[in-house]
């Protein structure tokens, strides 16, 4: 009976062929694992130079702004949202440049941050302009911060501790928002009016010190606007002039916050 078995085990090995199980004497194909997805960020090691514009720039022609990229300027903060003159109530309203200074700066091959400027003496103020500016954002692509202005004399009837916790209340709406938040103030502002310790150590800042000097300060700050003087091809007048260590867009493309979330 043995025998019988294994004469028909031979046969049908003759006719179907081996079975799958069988081992060829050659290795299973490797599976292709998916291709990583390239963030490469700025190029060139730190510091990175970068400026920042609004209206008072006056109309940036597109020449102006390829100019401003072969100078090895890396990026620009738009400002996206204005508010109302000094000692009036808050109003935001979107920057008359920044649709132009976007597309252009954009065409032009800039890395793209905004800024906004608040005066909002409340966290409901506030939800007013973060309305203006989810407005203004809605269909953009940012690889720089999205930062918030707070150097608004009227703000400083706050006592630090509240100033601070509106600080805190506009950057985690930035962040809910899907961007990279960021704070924007003066050394002077930040040292006497806003408890710098606290969001220092969670939020990125941008501090304004035109000393010439590294600025006094005891808490960590990732850019510097250094003179609200400069000048650069392109633009006429004074300009905005930033410098940082932090490769932007490669730290926000990283994490995926270049884009207004869906439902923010």
């Amino acid at each position: 009976m043995d025998k019988l078995l294994e004469l028909l085990e031979k046969l049908v090995r003759a006719i179907f062929g081996p079975g799958d199980e069988q081992d060829t004497g050659e290795p299973a194909p490797t599976p292709q694992a998916p291709k990583a997805e390239v963030v490469t960020g700025w190029e060139g090691g730190p510091p990175y130079r970068y400026i920042d514009v609004s209206r008072w720039q006056g109309k940036i022609k597109m020449e102006g702004w390829q100019a401003i990229k072969e100078a090895g300027y890396k990026g620009v903060m738009l400002r996206a949202c204005g508010n109302s003159a000094s000692y009036n109530p808050s109003k935001a309203y979107i920057d008359p440049t920044f649709e132009t200074n976007y597309a252009n700066a954009k065409a032009a091959g800039l890395n793209i941050g905004v800024y906004y400027f608040t005066k909002a003496m409340s966290e409901a103020e506030a939800d007013k302009e973060l309305a203006v500016l989810r407005k203004a954002l809605r269909g953009k692509e940012l690889t720089m911060p999205v930062a918030v202005d707070m150097e608004d004399a009227m703000l400083t009837f706050h006592k630090p501790k509240d100033l601070t916790n509106l600080a805190a209340y506009h950057l985690e709406q930035i962040e809910k928002m899907g961007f990279f938040a960021q704070l924007y103030t003066y050394t002077s502002y930040a040292n006497r009016f806003l408890e710098m310790e606290r969001l220092a150590g969670r939020w990125d800042i941008w501090l304004a010190d035109y000393t010439g000097k590294t600025p006094k300060v005891d808490f960590h700050y990732g850019a510097h606007q250094h003179t609200s003087k400069g000048s650069v091809p392109g633009i006429s007048g004074n300009v905005d002039l930033n410098v940082t260590t932090l490769n932007y867009p490669r730290i926000i493309e990283k994490k995926g916050l270049t884009r207004l979330r869906e439902g923010a």
